[in-house]
């Protein structure tokens, strides 16, 4: 079976999987000169499908976390299939972490793994909470969540000083859940990176800065946030005694962090995906569907 994987949010990008295994990748922002690219246009001309045309896929199958404003996935979708002439495709928003996850057991060669997802926001469970944290469980025959935390901090902009931090816990899906109004996660590190002064997609200049004296911001984003993962470590350890821990989501891009996180858990096997970042769910969709999906 050869499966093209697409993701169309941030840094854009294609993979070509045949018989289980990744042949090809591509980033559109490559060839565009975009930087971290992201589709909101239906009509836009994928430049990456020119390296495609004369290949056929026995299914296309697509990644972007559920989006509702300016264009919905749903016309980015059709708009896609149009250009490469194709029909059958599969698509689940609400599986972004999960093809974070699947991208980086891929890359581990891990048998079985708890996977830890951390970004910006991902998939929507209910009207503007997005998917913050994630942990799942994942081998070779099955995927599941354990626990997942959505914030509505990004999408409702709630003022610093706002006193009240709601949290609402319930389960999905047979996974622990919960709601909170609190900035956290790769969400917070955003924040502090345009408090700082940086770019949204700036995050590794913050990063970097927070060696040097005098540097605030950074060190408070970087010492929060890891408090967060340490405590996260510890949750994922409390749901199994698997000891191969898996680090993707476009936060675990932070090094200086992960290294720290290796320190603090010198029992455990950690893996960081190489492509943590939404580029990777174009590999971790086309998996999933192949591998898990089917």
């Amino acid at each position: 079976m050869k499966i093209l994987g697409v993701n169309t949010s941030h840094n854009c990008s294609f993979a070509i999987i045949q018989q289980g295994k990744v042949k090809k990748y591509y980033e559109e922002d490559r060839l565009n000169k975009i930087k971290t690219f992201a589709n909101y246009d239906k009509d836009y001309k994928y430049l990456t499908l020119k390296k495609f045309k004369n290949i056929k896929f026995d299914c296309v199958a697509i990644s972007s976390y559920g989006r509702y404003y300016d264009v919905s996935d749903d016309a980015i979708n059709y708009g896609l299939l149009k250009q490469i002439k194709h029909k059958h495709h599969y698509f689940n928003w609400f599986n972004h972490h999960i093809y974070h996850a699947v991208c980086g057991y891929y890359f581990s060669k891990f048998k079985k793994a708890i996977a830890i997802v951390r970004d910006g926001g991902g998939e929507q469970i209910k009207q503007s909470y997005q998917a913050i944290d994630s942990i799942y469980y994942i081998d070779q025959k099955e995927v599941f969540p354990f626990y997942r935390l959505f914030s509505n901090r990004r999408q409702n902009w709630i003022e610093d000083n706002e006193p009240d931090k709601k949290i609402k816990y319930f389960k999905h899906e047979g996974a622990d859940c919960v709601l909170t109004t609190e900035s956290i996660g790769g969400y917070e590190y955003l924040l502090q990176t345009e408090r700082a002064g940086f770019k949204p997609t700036e995050e590794g200049q913050l990063m970097g800065s927070a060696a040097y004296p005098g540097t605030t911001i950074a060190k408070q984003a970087q010492e929060k946030t890891l408090n967060e993962c340490i405590e996260l470590v510890k949750k994922a350890m409390k749901y199994s005694s698997c000891k191969n821990i898996i680090l993707s989501g476009g936060y675990h891009l932070n090094c200086s962090n992960n290294f720290k996180l290796v320190k603090k858990f010198p029992n455990l096997n950690f893996f960081v995906d190489p492509v943590p970042y939404d580029g990777g769910t174009a590999i971790g969709v086309a998996l999933y569907y192949e591998n898990y999906k089917k």
